[in-house]
């Protein structure tokens, strides 16, 4: 491997091959805008009969390559030093075309696309064309989910290079963060492998402020012959091997146990939930990244355990639905603070879970920030499938099933659902609108190489019960690049609650609730993850 003083890898060799040739190579930047230019290195961090750590230096940033002997690759970690506020922070390696002819991920693998497909289609979007045929292809295709993910990479023509993180602590984000994998450059053919620890494609605008000395990584980049068993061999390696014992740095080796029990203020235990640790200041888990965040799911009993957490900070504990025997329970735990102060094991004992009491009436979807059961919901990730979606729906209560309802709603319509004469004449109700994702600006994520724009109009969903207002979700804030880009799942979640006054109910007839789409873009709106009504 060659490094040059701008911060590229501009060869990469294995046995005897070329990998990189006339494509960019490997290097880290903020999102394609700013490159870590070194200004000092290689300095010799280290160096045994089997291993060199050596690290270069920039303004923003320090890359570390730590190298054994035998093994095909390096393992690789960045630390900030200047890079404040950001939005994306990655490492990628660009490869030659002619070798690296297929992508895999934990859900994906296929061959990338041809360079062809994208110089003849007609670009409709943000990376995305149109072929003659009239398919799509796009890089978004090449996302997953990346905590479920083992390893990623190119491989074909009997080579091949994977990204093997076994920690995703320093990953930005919850259990639901999606990034892109990999993709074909089309500016320039290249293979494209990505590490995109602090990414930004499928959230909200927003921004960390990242400290300085913060860690991403290690991570390793394995070559081998293109064999995807040896890969996921490798892989199990050094998920035995994490933490890295190799590595000598006094915070990265300060790890301890954080565990509870979580039970809902009905008696429930949460089983099943999704457990957070994150910032101290935090509430946005998906955006979170100032510092490391952990990830798990509790038990049957609402138990759960964080592994090798590291203790140089504090965290706040947040929690939420995951469906399951929790499907009903629509509002996120948010308050539990945890401090390791010196000690290595914090057990944080029964931690209630305040949860509103109120009657049900009916239900649409599993609270969980997914799509899950709804039609379409959770397919493999390809562009344009809110298109098969109606602009206009009814979905009548105890006839329709969850699958009636379909997983987004981005064709400018109205969605009606009919239910059942009130139960009550004094009695308000609470109605709950839980999105899963939620792209508002018609917009947002569309290049000025596309075509032109109308003016950029927030999407709105008008809220009606029997023809009476009660009241508009629309934001030019909460928006996410999820629907656009491929995501069939979840995106940024977002959720409204509304009280709607019992005179606005029928008694003698059918009741009928309203959510009409006013403004839209297509390929752009609405993510669903349920809604319900209650009686207060």
């Amino acid at each position: 491997m060659t490094i040059n003083s701008k911060g590229y890898a501009y060869s990469m060799v294995w046995k005897g091959r070329e990998l990189v040739r006339n494509a960019t190579g490997g290097y880290s930047d903020t999102g394609g805008k700013t490159t870590f230019n070194f200004t000092t290195g290689p300095t010799v961090v280290e160096q045994t009969k089997d291993m060199i750590h050596v690290a270069f230096d920039s303004y923003l940033a320090t890359v570390h390559y730590v190298l054994f002997s035998g093994l095909a690759g390096h393992y690789q970690y960045v630390i900030n030093n200047n890079l404040g506020s950001q939005g994306e922070v990655r490492s990628l390696y660009r490869f030659d075309p002619l070798q690296f002819t297929w992508g895999r991920t934990n859900i994906k693998n296929a061959p990338l696309p041809s360079i062809v497909d994208i110089e003849t289609g007609y670009k409709v979007e943000d990376e995305t064309w149109q072929r003659r045929n009239g398919t799509y292809v796009t890089k978004y295709d090449f996302s997953c989910f990346v905590r479920d993910l083992d390893f990623h990479g190119l491989y074909g023509n009997n080579v091949g290079a994977f990204v093997i993180a076994p920690s995703k602590d320093y990953y930005i984000g919850d259990h639901l963060k999606q990034e892109l994998m990999l993709h074909r450059e089309s500016s320039t053919d290249d293979a494209v492998l990505l590490h995109m620890y602090h990414g930004s494609h499928y959230n909200s605008e927003f921004s960390n402020n990242i400290p300085p000395g913060k860690m991403w990584g290690p991570w390793l980049l394995y070559v081998n012959n293109g064999n995807l068993k040896d890969a996921a061999k490798r892989m199990k390696q050094e998920e035995a091997a994490w933490p890295y014992s190799w590595l000598k740095d006094a915070d990265y080796q300060n790890r301890g146990k954080v565990s509870g029990t979580l039970v809902l203020s009905d008696g429930r235990p949460a089983s099943g939930a999704a457990v957070f640790l994150g910032d101290e200041n935090g509430w946005e888990t998906n955006n979170q990244g100032t510092h490391y965040q952990y990830t798990t799911y509790a038990d049957d009993g609402g138990s759960f355990t964080f592994q090798d957490v590291r203790g140089q900070k504090g965290y706040k504990l947040l929690a939420w639905a995951n469906g399951g025997k929790l499907s009903d329970v629509d509002n996120i735990f948010n308050g539990t603070m945890v401090s390791f102060a010196q000690k290595e094991h914090v057990n944080l004992g029964t931690i209630e879970w305040p949860i509103p009491s109120r009657e049900i009436e009916w239900q649409i979807g599993d609270f969980d920030k997914k799509t899950l059961g709804f039609r379409h919901g959770g397919d493999p990730m390809q562009h344009g499938l809110s298109d098969l979606c109606p602009a206009n729906l009814v979905y009548s209560i105890g006839v329709n099933k969850a699958s009636d309802w379909c997983f987004a709603q981005s064709a400018q319509g109205n969605w009606t659902v009919i239910f059942d004469r009130a139960k009550y004449s004094n009695r308000n109700a609470t109605l709950t609108i839980s999105f899963a994702g939620y792209t508002s600006q018609n917009g947002y994520g569309l290049g000025a190489d596309s075509y032109n724009l109308p003016e950029v109009i927030p999407t709105g969903l008008n809220v009606s019960m029997n023809e009476f207002l009660v009241g508009q979700i629309v934001s030019e804030v909460a928006t996410d690049g999820a629907l656009y880009r491929s995501a069939t799942t979840s995106g940024g979640y977002y959720a409204s609650r509304f009280t709607i006054s019992s005179e606005m109910f029928l008694l003698d007839k059918p009741n009928r609730l309203d959510l009409t789409l006013t403004q839209n873009h297509r390929w752009r709106g609405i993510i669903w993850d349920a809604l319900k009504l209650e009686w207060n």
